[in-house]
């Protein structure tokens, strides 16, 4: 009797376990909105530090930090493989030596896998993107990704938000291309189908960024993560996106979405980060404002020369 009370005890366990395991996004309604927030438990729920946030410029403060080091960001991942979690669609990375640094980060850190969000999971000013890639990082004084995310500040995350553009973007493309032989299959896995470096992914300008203390943005919401979101956005087509959106989860759904809603930003400093120059303007403000006066030159120039 004993022993067949202990097998049920085990059986319970190893089932309840198994269930908490599985999580879903909400399924949005008729208009696209999703109207009911996620409800994953644990720390997703009672986390004072979660993410994703809105990154609103008015309740930053100002930030100046050293310029990101990326080592062999711009070299293609080798053999790299891409994933359809069920999730996202994810690409690992298996070489220790693309890492990055600076930044205002403590320490160096090793990418670990790239995967996206559709729409974006962060918002600038109330604002949401099309796409959000995150390149995940762990801190080079542990050995994995797990044991990093076990420790504050032991992950680091770079968010890429992705505007909606006219022209298709050729690396999404290289994804997307190799995503349709897994799309339907949640844990399928395959080798990508074309190089794909995560230099070609990331915005040009990446000195201008919101930094903050934060969490894993899915189950078990660790608030592990040290989050660098630029502000400079990079083009993909409405067709792509679109694409993304074929995904089946691992009910065989279509996952129309899979962005996790805004958390509260509770006691936590958000930092505007950017160049500064000695008067406290911003540099990324001043080529347009240069641009602005050679055009008023030229039609002051113009307008000189007209004879009445």
């Amino acid at each position: 009797m004993k022993s067949v009370l202990l097998a049920y005890y085990l059986v319970t366990f190893v089932f309840l376990n198994a269930k908490s395991d599985e999580w879903n996004y909400p399924t949005p309604g008729s208009n696209g909105v999703m109207s009911e927030p996620e409800s994953w438990g644990g720390q997703c729920d009672n986390g004072r530090r979660q993410s994703p946030i809105d990154l609103a410029q008015a309740a930053a403060v100002r930030g100046e930090f050293a310029p990101f080091f990326f080592s062999n960001y711009k070299l293609p991942i080798r053999q790299a493989q891409l994933a359809n979690t069920g999730h996202s669609l994810q690409i690992s990375n298996q070489d220790p030596a693309v890492t990055i640094q600076g930044g205002g980060l403590g320490g160096r850190f090793v990418l670990d896998q790239m995967h996206f969000h559709w729409g974006s999971e962060h918002t600038i000013d109330s604002t949401r993107y099309g796409l959000e890639l995150h390149l995940v990082h762990h801190d080079t004084r542990y050995t994995s990704l797990d044991e990093a995310a076990a420790a504050r500040n032991g992950v680091a995350v770079l968010g890429v938000l992705f505007h909606v553009s006219a022209q298709p973007n050729m690396h999404i493309d290289v994804i997307l291309n190799t995503a349709a032989d897994i799309r339907n299959q949640a844990g399928a896995e395959t080798s990508l189908k074309g190089k794909l470096a995560p230099h070609f992914l990331m915005p040009a300008n990446r000195s201008a960024f919101y930094r903050y203390e934060g969490s894993l943005t899915t189950p078990a919401c660790a608030e592990s993560v040290i989050w660098t979101v630029f502000t400079d956005s990079v083009g993909v087509s409405l067709e792509q996106i679109e694409q993304f959106k074929a995904i089946h989860d691992q009910n065989g759904k279509e996952l129309l979405n899979n962005f996790r809603s805004v958390q509260p930003l509770n006691a936590r400093a958000l930092v505007y980060a950017t160049e500064w120059d000695r008067q406290g303007n911003n540099f990324a403000t001043v080529p347009r404002l240069h641009a602005l006066l050679i055009v008023l030159m030229g039609l002051l120039i113009a307008t000189s020369r007209v004879k009445y």
